[in-house]
């Protein structure tokens, strides 16, 4: 059985040599407003996520890539709030209409195991605001081989909390404070396929 194990493996490290490169094929950015004065958090996700990923899954050492954020593509259940986010001058989307995470290195994992997810940090920078700062995520990351066929895919799922603060952010006291607080969490759910199967399914659209 081990020996079989380690044939399966194998297979799959050759299935898929060296650096891939992986565009997103669906992306989920979502944020919950928080601090000590909200009363109702705001809270929703971003309609656009857009990047890139290099990666070889047998060396994570070699990763690299970037997620972006279109800031305008803010979604609530509250129109009002999204209009609100849209226009507001604290935030400046006309200025900055991208958030952008540029990562760096991954640290805590050294491989990827076919099917199973692997807890990580994701080292890099981060830029909102038109503010960068370095950042370190907690994320799981989970790989499946391409087979018969398919192409493979990566999906990273992490989480940070960022305070308005630090990114230049002027959030105005009072009643915004109390929905908008002093920062949010940021949830992050993104799937990336090869960029070669990307264009295939582009052409069979057509």
């Amino acid at each position: 059985m081990l020996g079989l194990m380690t044939l399966s493996v194998a297979s799959l490290a050759q299935a898929e040599p060296g650096n891939r490169s992986y565009a997103v094929s669906e992306g989920k950015l979502g944020f919950v407003c928080e601090g000590p004065n909200v009363i109702v958090p705001a809270w929703g996700q971003f309609g656009t996520v857009e990047g890139a990923l290099s990666l070889n899954p047998q060396d994570l050492g070699t990763a690299s890539g970037s997620i972006d954020v279109l800031m305008a593509s803010i979604r609530t259940d509250d129109a009002a709030w999204d209009t609100m986010f849209r226009r507001a001058g604290f935030l400046e989307i006309d200025a900055h209409p991208r958030s952008r995470f540029v990562l760096d290195r991954v640290s805590g994992a050294e491989r990827l195991v076919p099917r199973k997810w692997v807890p990580m940090t994701l080292q890099g920078h981060f830029m909102l605001h038109g503010v960068v700062k370095e950042l370190s995520v907690p994320a799981t990351v989970r790989w499946v081989p391409g087979s018969e066929g398919k192409g493979s895919s990566v999906r990273v799922r992490a989480s940070f909390h960022v305070r308005w603060d630090e990114y230049e952010i002027a959030m105005p006291r009072g009643s915004t404070r109390s929905f908008a607080g002093d920062g949010a969490l940021i949830n992050v759910d993104v799937q990336y396929e090869p960029k070669a199967v990307k264009k295939a399914q582009a052409s069979r659209s057509r």
